[in-house]
Order: structure tokens, then sequence, then C-alpha cells
């Protein structure tokens, strides 16, 4: 897709847990130029949220390759596993499915992964080397740069804590604020402590984080930091961090 001045854009595409994002970026700036987020309501399924994404591509008249990223595990492009979505996902390709409505789907892969692309370019001029990245969300997704590479497939927020007694995610994801009714600065305290199990575990030089929650760092990030030894970071495209990066790999 091109605007008036011939500028060339690409489209990205975030499924998360409870809501579908998209952002169109202009290359040559990369900037976000329009972004929409699209809830989930009470219906998950392949064709409630694929139905929207076709719409909302029609809608911004976009033509060109797209990405996506995708709250699972992914191999070849195909969805192996999709824990907060449901097992009809398992085996989903987007490419087939999106074919006949003439959108190419160039590139499919974990939404974590899709964030770390974004914020590999973010932090392409650190002089940290090794960048733990998290996605708080309705689970917590993770990717790792390493000497500004992205490691894909790291899935940190699902290990078992036996100090904790649960997965990184249960403990911690934005959606436990909601389950279970804890203030901000439970939260918080819950994110520190897994922050504090992985940069045991894994020696991060900074941590990075993104989604929904951090539109609102205002109210907790001075305090988490408070907490911790290592630089801690918002992503510079908060929510929509994810779909930059799915954008990216188009």
């Amino acid at each position: 897709m091109t605007n008036m001045k011939g500028h060339l854009k690409a489209l990205g595409v975030d499924i998360g847990g409870s809501s579908t994002k998209l952002c169109l970026i202009e290359m040559e700036s990369k900037s976000i130029v329009k972004s929409v987020t699209i809830p989930h309501r009470n219906r998950k399924g392949i064709e409630e949220i694929c139905s929207k994404i076709i719409r909302q591509i029609k809608e911004w008249e976009f033509e060109g390759g797209i990405g996506i990223g995708f709250p699972g595990i992914v191999e070849n492009q195909m969805i192996i596993d999709a824990p907060n979505l449901g097992k009809e996902w398992n085996g989903h390709d987007f490419r087939t499915y999106f074919k006949p409505h003439e959108i190419d789907v160039t590139s499919v892969l974990n939404d974590a992964d899709a964030a770390t692309m974004a914020l590999s370019e973010q932090s392409k001029d650190w002089t940290e080397n090794e960048i733990l990245c998290l996605t708080i969300g309705t689970g917590i997704g993770s990717g790792w740069i390493s000497e500004y590479q992205l490691i894909e497939g790291t899935e940190y927020g699902r290990e078992y804590s036996p100090k904790l007694q649960c997965t990184l995610e249960q403990w911690a994801s934005a959606k436990v604020i909601r389950e279970e009714g804890i203030s901000l600065s439970e939260w918080v305290l819950r994110c520190s402590d897994i922050l504090d199990i992985l940069i045991e575990k894994y020696s991060p030089e900074a941590v990075i984080l993104c989604g929904g929650i951090t539109s609102e760092k205002e109210n907790w990030l001075a305090e988490l930091q408070a907490l911790q030894s290592v630089r801690i970071v918002i992503s510079d495209y908060e929510e929509y961090t994810g779909a930059y990066g799915a954008a990216l790999l188009k």
C-alpha cells in the first residue's frame, strides 16, 4: 500500500486473549499512522476474530502482505497451541483462511516474539546486550534480545514457580488484577516477584515491558523500578507493540 506521497506502509495484527489490535505503520519513519483495538467480547472463535480482522483491513483499504502475532505456540506459521483462545485454533493456518479474501499473510509468529521485534527496534542503540521483554496481558508473553537478535520461543510466563506455587503468568498477569480483585500496588509486588525469578535465572541487563497496562505506567513504574536493580523500560509502542512488531515482519 502507498499513500499519495508514495510512502510504503505495512500492517500488523496482534491477536491477544481479550482483544485484537491492528496498526498501520509508515515504513520510512517507522511511525504508526492508524491503530485500532477490537475487543473479543465473549467469543474467541476463529470466525469471530478473523472476520473482524478482514473487515478492518477492508475498511483501511490496505493492500499488501500482513504480519500476525498470535498468543500461543507457532511453528512454520501454523498454530500449534492457543491456551488463552481454545483448542479449535490448533492447526489453524491464517494463510489459507485469508487467501480467498485476497489478504496475503506473509508472517505468523508468537505474539510476544512479534512484540520483541518492535522492542529490538527501540533498543538498537542501547548499551545493554541481553534484554528481557515481557508482554503483560491476559497471560505473560516473553521474548529475549541477545546482541540485538531475537531469540524466539522463550515462553517464560508459563514457567512454574515452586515458590509461588503457580506459573508466572498466573501470579502477575494483568488478568489477575481483574479476576482476583488485587490493587495496583499488590500487582506491582507480584510483578517484582516474577522479575526477581527471571533475573536470577537468566541475568538480563535490562527489562522492557509492554501491554495494555503500560498505558498507566505513571501509576506504578517508579514503584516497580525501586524494587529492582536492573533498568526497567516501557515500550514506546505501549499496547500496540505486538502489532507494530508483526508489521515489521510483513
